[in-house]
């Protein structure tokens, strides 16, 4: 099953798409930072937790859109050639479908530690600072409940037609611009921007980094529906086999 994970890796990585994928989420990171992330978010410093949270979350939607773009991989015409074969072997359908999800989600992560990284690059350049220690609460709570909630949307609902998919870029996209109460803020960038001014200062002149239960509770909800989700998936994929 390695050698599968490697090579689905390195069939998605060393791919046209990838790479413009990277550039246009690196672009679009470097835009956010230098327009509105420089400036602060809510009143506190751009390298605070509470701007880098709001970073990520802007860049989310990109992100997803990315995720979902992986996702239509695993259904394209060519793929379900191949799963035909594959089904005919004596291979477990569930274990080729968890190496293909863990490569989809592998090369998203790459791609959401090069915006990571550009992040944390533009404040050590720009501001000279250095504790991204700070931003590990931020990039976990932003990161994993979407790509689990994601994968799952896209692996259940792509398994029913692969059209789908490009309907949920559309719905990722949209997502971005809906007011929804923290618990629900699948992306966080409202709750970024609006929970500091309810917060009061610290001792370092900004709003102490506090989490509402609502907000981690949303997290925990979207990060088990997406479990939920991939399960579903799995199932869905096993059936193709007994079609």
């Amino acid at each position: 099953m390695s050698r599968i994970f490697w090579y689905e890796l390195k069939k998605l990585i060393f791919n046209r798409l990838f790479l413009a994928l990277l550039i246009v989420t690196g672009l679009y990171s470097y835009m956010t930072l230098s327009r509105e992330i420089i400036i602060g978010i809510a009143f506190t410093a751009p390298f605070s937790p509470w701007s880098f949270g709001s970073y990520l979350a802007k860049v989310l939607p990109l992100l997803m859109i990315t995720l979902l773009f992986f996702i239509t991989f695993m259904y394209s015409n060519h793929e379900k050639l191949v799963r035909q074969l594959t089904f005919a072997a004596p291979v477990d359908p569930i274990k080729i479908c968890l190496v293909k999800c863990v490569s989809i989600a592998a090369g998203f992560l790459v791609i959401a530690l090069f915006v990571v990284i550009l992040g944390m690059a533009f404040f050590a350049i720009l501001f000279r600072f250095y504790s991204f220690g700070d931003f590990i609460i931020p990039i976990i709570l932003t990161l994993i409940p979407c790509l689990l909630f994601v994968l799952g949307a896209g692996l259940l609902f792509g398994g029913i037609h692969s059209n789908i998919l490009y309907i949920l870029m559309i719905a990722a996209l949209l997502l971005a611009f809906l007011p929804l109460p923290a618990f629900f803020d699948l992306y966080g960038d409202k709750f970024f921007s609006t929970h500091p001014l309810t917060l009061p200062v610290g001792l370092n002149g900004e709003p102490v980094f506090s989490l509402p239960l609502s907000f981690i509770f949303g997290r925990v909800f979207f990060s088990g529906v997406g479990v939920l989700l991939i399960l579903l998936g799995f199932k869905k994929y096993k059936k193709e086999k007994n079609a």
